[in-house]
């Protein structure tokens, strides 16, 4: 069996772990810790903000460790960091000392789950890399659903929040266990290939991909498949070229609102549920299903990702969400509930799929680490601010209406304009799009020669 397909479900464990039970248990965790210790909800959103921007510089972080000892030992680096944070929370009392742990515990996921995740299925997967990132990334959906309601229910029972970060610890462990006995870093450390596939044996595809480039380079088309009618660049861009053109701000855009929409949800939704009366099993509960239509609407974009444009994918994605966040406002039953929880989670698995899959495809897989790692540092801070902003401004006005309803209209603007982006070209290709047009015209003048 090709040894990707391991690779695959190793990680496929870690993301659950890492991140559908640690980040989906801190959602449901926080709102006992606000009333059990007197916090503010703008000094306790304070803490998820640091968790964002911790977050963001573990990414970047991530695709430097990365590069100097491989992915597989940087997961394991991680799930201890994780650990590590979560016994720091275990013993809180204070502020202070919960952002310091929830700091550690922010890096540690980010070393431990996207970045060098979605950086070995590029190393290991070509043909089916939308496909088996959709797989990946559907795991922390899936954890949220089975983790958020039953750290819920425990914390419930037992009247302890302390449990949950228990939870968190042995999870961020197993993880990097996982990592160590199962995750390889490329195709050939195992004696074989990306895809499990040689490249000799590949030239009828190739020669399938080439009879269906167009002449429409303004499109960018020359990588543009016959069977997938999907851009995928043919030149590996470095981070400094891709970060030069607007198709690449384009998507940070999209994915700084999506990233804005997950972190009001994560961690303003559930204490805004119980102000409108639901009980905690409910708005626990909430979180648990947004994780399991995440899980859909990951699949969904995995499946399709490789034959659609991810770019519809991400677009689509981010207006089912920002009307998540719009129903969220007005939600005061339990199938209003279920009806926002639904919407926010297949929106939002999309466009998690989407941003590496759309990267990946425009600016290639040699310098993926590098290039993703920043959008996530760029992008994060803006979810942290916006986690602090919401808490401050219930505190100031008692209402989220503000914040739900402006961040729905600001998310339609991106929504437009990756509708209308292309895909990046670059010089290089120009060049050789010149060099075959004088080629053909050479071609031409001879022919005409020959004939007179």
């Amino acid at each position: 069996m090709f040894y990707g397909w391991r690779v695959l479900a190793a990680l496929c464990a870690i993301y659950f772990l890492s991140v559908g039970v640690v980040f989906y248990s801190f959602a449901v965790v926080l709102p006992t810790m606000i009333i059990d210790l007197s916090w503010s909800r703008g000094g306790a959103s304070v803490g998820h903000a640091i968790f964002g921007i911790a977050f963001g510089i573990g990414s970047m972080l991530a695709a430097i460790v990365l590069s100097k000892i491989g992915a597989r030992w940087t997961i394991v680096v991680g799930g201890i960091l994780s650990a590590i944070g979560s016994i720091v929370i275990y013993f809180t009392s204070n502020l202070p000392q919960f952002y310091l742990g929830i700091a550690i515990v922010g890096v540690g996921i980010s070393l431990q789950s996207v970045v060098p995740g979605t950086q070995l299925l590029a190393n290991w997967f070509t043909r089916r890399r939308a496909i088996s990132m959709g797989l990946f990334l559907s795991m922390g959906g899936l954890g949220a659903f089975l983790a958020a309601p039953g750290v819920a229910y425990i914390i419930e029972t037992t009247g302890q929040w302390t449990s949950a970060w228990l939870i968190t610890t042995a999870s961020a462990l197993i993880g990097s266990v996982v990592a160590a006995f199962f995750v390889r870093n490329h195709p050939a450390d195992m004696g074989t290939f990306s895809d499990g596939v040689a490249p000799s044996s590949d030239s009828s595809d190739t020669s399938n991909t080439i009879s269906a480039i167009t002449s429409d380079t303004a499109e960018g088309a020359q990588g543009l498949t016959a069977e997938a009618k999907v851009y995928q660049t043919k030149i590996d861009w470095n981070a400094k070229e891709a970060f030069s053109t607007f198709a690449l701000w384009a998507i940070i855009f999209a994915f700084t609102m999506a990233n804005i929409g997950l972190a009001l949800n994560a961690s303003q939704s559930v204490i805004h549920l119980l102000d409108q009366g639901l009980s905690p099993i409910v708005a626990g509960s909430a979180i648990g299903i947004v994780g399991l239509f995440s899980t859909g609407g990951r699949l969904f974009a995995g499946a399709t990702g490789d034959r659609l444009d991810p770019r519809y994918l991400l677009a689509g994605g981010l207006f089912i969400e920002l009307v998540g966040i719009l129903l969220l406002n007005y939600t005061t039953t339990e199938t209003l509930v279920y009806a926002y929880s639904i919407l926010f989670g297949i929106g939002n698995g999309a466009t998690i799929v989407a941003l590496p899959a759309l990267v990946a495809n425009y600016y290639g897989a040699t310098h993926f680490a590098q290039t993703i790692g920043i959008v996530h540092l760029l992008v994060t801070p803006f979810g942290a601010a916006a986690s602090v902003t919401a808490g401050y401004l219930f505190d100031f006005t008692e209402s989220y209406t503000g914040v739900f309803l402006g961040f729905s209209a600001a998310a339609l603007i991106p929504v437009i304009i990756i509708l209308m982006m292309k895909p990046p070209i670059h010089e290089q290709q120009t060049e050789q799009d010149n060099n075959r047009q004088g080629s053909g015209n050479n071609i031409t003048t001879g022919n005409t020669s020959m004939a007179s």
